[in-house]
């Protein structure tokens, strides 16, 4: 029944992912609405629970995430934008019910899957037939998503 509890903010990061891979934005309403819908659902569980520590896990977690991605976008200013660090708060937000673990393997796996993404961009802009002189560009979000729903079933396992 927990794997259920991260459903709200993982759906609005699915909403986020799509209009990441087609507009290269993260519309920061849609942000704000997914995280108050999920703080929500989080202080229902942890009543229903009777567990109040949870939720203040579940905030520090959400904290200790967001500001490393902040910390990464700092390094290199134009490789992650504020709209990817806003959409890491959503997702750590609605995974840390699960716990440290699964927290640790989602970043695990957004290491992974967003180098495996990158190289993917990598070697379809070389194999393409026009050449540009543009930087590479990558969808963050969906590589935030595609890490958590990984995480979430191996959590699962």
């Amino acid at each position: 029944m927990v794997y259920l509890i991260p459903a709200p903010g993982l759906l609005t990061a699915l909403l986020l992912a799509l209009i990441d891979i087609r507009s290269r934005r993260v519309p920061r309403l849609l942000v704000f609405f997914g995280l108050i819908l999920q703080t929500v659902t989080l202080l229902c569980f942890c009543l229903i629970q009777a567990q109040p520590m949870l939720l203040v896990q579940c905030l520090l977690l959400t904290l200790a995430c967001s500001g490393l991605q902040f910390l990464l976008a700092l390094v290199r200013p134009g490789a992650l934008g504020l709209g990817d660090v806003t959409a890491t708060g959503l997702v750590a937000l609605s995974l840390s019910v699960l716990g440290w673990t699964t927290i640790l393997v989602w970043w695990l796996m957004m290491g992974l899957l967003g180098l495996a993404a990158l190289a993917l961009v990598w070697l379809a802009r070389r194999r393409g037939s026009v050449r540009t002189d543009d930087p590479l560009s990558l969808a963050y979000v969906p590589v935030i998503l595609a890490a958590a729903v990984v995480a979430l079933l191996i959590a699962a396992i």
